[in-house]
């Protein structure tokens, strides 16, 4: 998330630790493994964007994949 893009959705799934965040210019990241206790305090966060540029973005734990649209 190099730009200054809001989070707009995101969706989490407990048992293969994927979670998949959501912009608003229309990109979205895939991250792997996620634990639970992370995507809680995503949820808590008010600021989901420094949330995930914080946590997530260059954490060397995570896999990091990037989702786009086909035109």
């Amino acid at each position: 998330m190099a730009n200054t893009a809001v989070v707009t959705s995101w969706k989490y799934n407990s048992t293969s630790r994927h979670l998949k965040i959501f912009y608003s210019d229309g990109s979205g990241d895939l991250y792997h493994p996620v634990p639970e206790f992370v995507y809680d305090n995503l949820l808590r966060s008010t600021d989901k964007a420094a949330f995930v540029y914080k946590y997530l973005e260059f954490n060397l734990h995570f896999t990091r994949l990037s989702l786009v649209i086909a035109s």
